[in-house]
This record gives structure tokens, C-alpha cells and sequence, in this order.
């Protein structure tokens, strides 16, 4: 049950750094979401993936405990019929439980915004539009709209404060998941805090992903908190996806600060 990418089995930070490719100095150290997530995947037990994925999947009642797993890191997932701007997903799981096959999709966070408001990207897209009329960017964020939340209803808030980058992770893993002939698929946002995370912007994040959510869900659910799984989700599918896909999304948040406080082990 590896952890590979390139064809290459991933066993330390080094491999995994050298096999997914360069990265700004500010995204690949210590206390940053993509190195925290790779020391986590990385330091487990020989055939296991991490204690608290593990618990989290085992307390909800669509998923159960892990039979095998493979993963990949750094995956770029198609999730429109342009094919031009694939999403990077930081860690993509294929995953076997009680319940059968499903895909896992995480996206890996310290306190750095899920990018620009949806709002925003459409203004820039509409910018290149003008620029450069063959480009396809206000058409990719009509067919997000569209596949994942459908008509807005009354009452419900508009789309343009929701991160879009929320969006494609999303459409992401659910397309892939389709790809790859899953009927259940789980978008993980599994946040790491450390000694310099800021919590105003934690809390940011957080206030954002419920935005997602309760549009996601037409208002029935308005946040998530660590720990938890939420969905399946009812969305319209069409035209990222042709088949009904259970939706779920989940949350782990992983205290760096505790566990670098812990005692290292001595000989009695």
C-alpha cells in the first residue's frame, strides 16, 4: 500500500519533494500544509494510512476501516472539458473499505486562503475573455456553478464570495472519481496548526468552507467542525459528471504544537 508518484515508491520528505516537483521555499517547509502533510502520510505505521484519517473514516456510518490504499501526491485532475487548468490535488487516495471502493481527495491547509473569492476570478476571467476571445475561463466557473450547486433558490447567497478554489477541488475529485468507476468520493481539508498560524485567518478559512457548504447544500449545512464527515450531497452533476456520485466532505485538524511538545522517548 504505497505512497508513489512517476512510478517511484515515496519513503521520506526528500523523494516526495523530488518526485512532485519544485515548490517556493515558503510552501515547502516545516509548518506548512504541503510538508505537514507529507511528514503525516509518510510517518505511519507500514501499511496504514494516518491514526486520524483512519478515525475519522471509522466514526462515520458510509465509510469503515481501511482494507488497502494507495496514494499519489501533486495530481492534477481534470475537472471540465477544456482540460487546459487541471486542479492539483495535494494528495489523491485510493481507498478499499467494508463498504467497497472510493476515492479520497485531500487538500492540505495552515492558515493560507483557499485563493481568490469566486467573484474575483470571474472579473479576471472576463479580463483574458476581452484579451483573448478563445479563452474558456468564465465558461469553467459557469459550469462549476452548475455542476455543483445548480439554480440558486430563494433566500440562498450568491455564489461570488464562495472560494473557487473550494469549487475546483471539488469538481476535481468528483470527476476523477468518476474516471475511475467510484460511486462514493470524500473531499478532505485537513488542516495542520502550528506554532505561526494565524488564528484570524484559521477562522477565515473555516467561515469560508461553510460558505461552500451551505450553498452546497441549499442552507442545510452551514459549517464543519474537525473531526466530522458531512454529506452525501444532492448536487446536479451535469456537465462535470454523467453518473450519481456520493459527495462527502470531511475535516481533520491536526495540532502541530502538541505534538512537537511531546517528551522524546528515552532508555530506562
Amino acid at each position: 500500500m504505497p505512497i508513489s508518484k512517476n512510478g517511484i515508491i515515496l519513503t521520506n520528505l526528500d523523494e516526495w519533494q523530488e518526485q512532485t516537483g519544485p515548490k517556493k521555499s515558503t510552501h515547502w517547509s516545516e509548518n506548512r500544509g504541503s510538508v505537514e502533510l507529507a511528514k503525516a502520510w509518510l510517518n505511519t505505521e507500514q501499511g496504514k494510512v494516518p491514526a486520524g484519517v483512519s478515525w475519522l473514516l471509522e466514526k462515520h456510518d458510509a465509510f469503515g476501516p481501511v482494507i488497502s490504499w494507495k496514494a499519489e501526491p501533486e495530481v492534477k485532475l481534470n475537472f471540465d472539458k477544456f482540460g487546459s487548468q487541471p486542479k492539483t490535488t495535494d494528495l489523491v487516495i485510493e481507498t478499499v473499505d467494508s463498504h467497497g471502493s472510493f476515492l479520497i481527495g485531500v487538500e492540505a491547509t495552515t492558515d493560507e486562503a483557499f485563493s481568490d473569492s469566486v467573484s474575483k476570478t470571474l472579473c479576471n476571467a472576463l479580463e483574458r475573455k476581452i484579451k483573448s476571445p478563445n479563452s474558456n475561463g468564465i465558461e469553467r466557473i459557469e459550469q462549476l456553478v452548475a455542476g455543483l450547486f445548480g439554480s440558486r433558490l430563494k433566500g440562498e447567497s450568491s455564489v461570488g464570495a464562495i472560494r473557487y478554489q473550494l469549487m475546483t477541488t471539488c469538481a476535481g475529485i468528483l470527476c476523477e472519481g468518476e474516471r475511475r468507476g467510484h460511486d462514493r468520493v470524500l473531499m478532505l481539508i485537513h488542516e495542520f496548526v502550528g506554532k505561526n498560524t494565524n488564528a484570524d485567518k484559521v477562522a477565515r478559512n473555516a467561515a469560508d468552507v461553510g460558505k461552500f457548504l451551505s450553498r452546497l447544500s441549499h442552507g442545510k449545512v452551514n459549517g464543519i467542525k474537525s473531526g466530522d464527515i458531512v454529506g452525501p450531497f444532492k448536487i446536479p452533476g451535469a456537465p462535470l459528471i454523467e453518473n450519481p456520485i456520493k459527495l462527502y466532505i470531511g475535516k481533520l485538524s491536526t495540532d502541530l504544537r502538541r505534538i512537537r511538545k511531546q517528551p522524546a522517548k528515552t532508555d530506562q
